[in-house]
């Protein structure tokens, strides 16, 4: 109580929201509700309603305020915002990926003629290939969009990387050499092949981001033992 008396609201109102304070105090009335920030002891801000108003006490202009802390409830508020916003990208994921898959159908379906008509090309091959990997893309935002649990399987991670290194070629470019090195002896692992092949698609955008003047992306896989020490 006696920190407090010797406070200023300086000391407890963050200093661009003293104008309004002001602006408020200075109308007479009944007090008006509001929102604002509260400064800690510590010096940390929480959020509080506030109600303020003039008042006439013993003679004398004072300020009638009563603050009740909220931070709370507007933390819950934005986390709900947070969720409904997040929920409203997934329907309109969906709804591109549902357009777009369409669209997939006909390039995988045209490559194929294309294959059967043409030979197997390694061009054809990579658009065929291309065509399977988004199609696999697209389904994971419909299952998202939906709120399906996806279900992973056993793959070969070594198959997957062997069968991305062309595309991965195309995507970082000429100034970026890939190396792959596969462990002969790799154990297979449970996941879903195309969450897999977006981390590796990320991966090396963020690479050949990190490298502009050129260098070398190495992808190697390997079987390794996690102790406890390297989870935590």
């Amino acid at each position: 109580r006696d920190e407090f008396l010797s406070m200023t609201i300086k000391d407890i109102r963050p200093r661009e929201d003293l104008p309004k304070l002001m602006a408020d105090l200075a109308e007479p009335g009944k007090p008006r509700p509001a929102t604002w920030r509260h400064r800690r002891k510590d010096g940390t801000l929480i959020d509080v309603d506030v109600s303020a108003g003039r008042i006439d006490y013993q003679g004398r202009r004072a300020a009638l305020v009563v603050a009740h802390d909220v931070s709370e409830r507007k933390r819950l508020e934005r986390r709900l915002a947070e969720a409904e916003k997040m929920e409203a990208i997934g329907r309109l994921a969906g709804g591109v990926a549902h357009d777009f898959n369409n669209l997939l159908t006909v390039i995988g379906g045209y490559a194929d003629i294309l294959l059967a008509r043409e030979g197997e090309t390694e061009e054809l091959k990579e658009i065929a290939r291309a065509a399977r990997q988004a199609t696999a893309l697209t389904r994971q935002l419909l299952a998202f969009s939906r709120r399906q649990v996806l279900h992973p399987k056993v793959v070969d991670l070594n198959d997957i990387v062997a069968g991305m290194e062309a595309m991965l070629h195309r995507i970082i470019g000429d100034d970026v050499s890939v190396a792959i090195k596969l462990a002969p002896d790799l154990a297979p692992i449970e996941a879903d092949r195309a969450q897999i092949e977006r981390v590796i698609l990320n991966l090396a955008a963020n690479a050949r981001d990190a490298m502009p003047d050129g260098g070398v992306l190495t992808i190697e896989t390997a079987n390794v033992d996690v102790d406890a020490e390297q989870v935590a």
